[in-house]
């Protein structure tokens, strides 16, 4: 059965393939099947490279393999009207079917409101070193950049009147903390669903730059990345991460980096994901991007090549991406 796209995780009116039959003028209706068509996105795709299909939360997403863009029937308004909310999105579909006879009325939302109030840490033991290890990050490493392991953290959810606490314990979880002490995110490695939880607003790895000795500056995925990156031991290169590849870091917090660095660069994880949010970098900042292919990110690449082969990989990347901006200066 196919749902109506979601709204605020209540029912959006308007059935999800009616949506995309209308903004791609599709002529047979989509009934649960699939279909594939010319990119609208590109508009020399002479060979259909979009397909449009069923999720598995049962609404319709399409792939757009001649763009790489992807997305739900909100995402593909999104990119079309050049819209950055998704509830403006649904506000576009709205007015796009007007003339249809749909029940536009949007229910009401009050979205729980999720924070950490309390954790436990732990003493490190074998696991820990045995789990770090392999992606090339020691214990010098984990103290510089502030991590420590969690014996137990509490979610306090707020949802109207009601307040509910859950504690959690995890065989092996990481707080990440600023330099004063505050706990600003939760890494939970073998959690897929809640592998990070987003404790405070903060730019990763800003505590440990030294701008003063180094002249490039690389944006990374993650923590764990910039560590990986750091036991790579590249001379004259600081590593920063936004909370994550699909939060941007600040524009002013940008400008002030590119006063202090000659030459910086993004490098997120090879997948359609990060390589949007490095094409963004670059059509809003100005920021170019590094393309690392080898493996999904840095930190997997050590784990599967070793730290050597790893910077063997990286190095021509990186003194050709300086090389393009016309400089010469190499700096490492």
């Amino acid at each position: 059965m196919i749902q109506t796209i979601r709204y605020n995780s209540e029912n959006f009116p308007i059935p999800s393939g009616k949506i995309f039959e209308k903004i791609l003028n599709l002529e047979e209706s989509l009934d649960g099947q699939e279909a594939r068509v010319p990119s609208i996105f590109n508009p020399a795709d002479t060979n259909p490279s979009m397909t449009i299909f069923i999720g598995k939360e049962g609404f319709y997403r399409f792939m757009d393999f001649s763009s790489g863009k992807y997305g739900d029937a909100a995402d593909i308004v999104m990119f079309l009207y050049d819209i950055k909310d998704r509830q403006q999105a649904f506000m576009k579909i709205k007015e796009l079917f007007k003339d249809d006879n749909f029940d536009y009325t949007l229910p009401q939302y009050e979205k729980p409101i999720k924070k950490i109030t309390d954790y436990t840490i732990r003493k490190w033991i074998g696991m820990d070193e045995k789990f770090w290890f392999k992606y090339g990050v020691s214990g010098k490493l984990l103290k510089e950049y502030n991590v420590k392991p969690l014996e137990d953290y509490t979610m306090t959810i707020t949802k109207g009147q009601e307040v509910n606490d859950f504690k959690f314990q995890k065989a092996i979880a990481y707080g990440y903390f600023d330099k004063h002490g505050s706990l600003y995110k939760i890494y939970n490695p073998n959690n897929k669903e809640t592998k990070y939880i987003k404790v405070e607003e903060y730019i990763q790895g800003m505590d440990q730059i030294n701008p003063d000795e180094n002249q490039c500056l690389i944006i990374a995925a993650g923590l764990k990345d910039i560590m990986a990156f750091k036991a790579l031991k590249f001379k004259g290169i600081d590593c920063i991460a936004p909370d994550s590849e699909n939060v941007d870091i600040p524009e002013e917090c940008l400008n002030e980096l590119k006063k202090k660095y000659k030459y910086i660069f993004t490098m997120f994880d090879n997948d359609v994901a990060g390589m949007k949010s490095m094409k963004s970098y670059k059509e809003k900042f100005g920021i170019q991007y590094i393309y690392f292919n080898v493996e999904k990110d840095i930190a997997d690449c050590v784990k599967e090549h070793g730290l050597i082969n790893t910077k063997l990989f990286l190095k021509p990347l990186i003194k050709d991406a300086i090389q393009k901006q016309n400089h010469t200066t190499d700096p490492f």
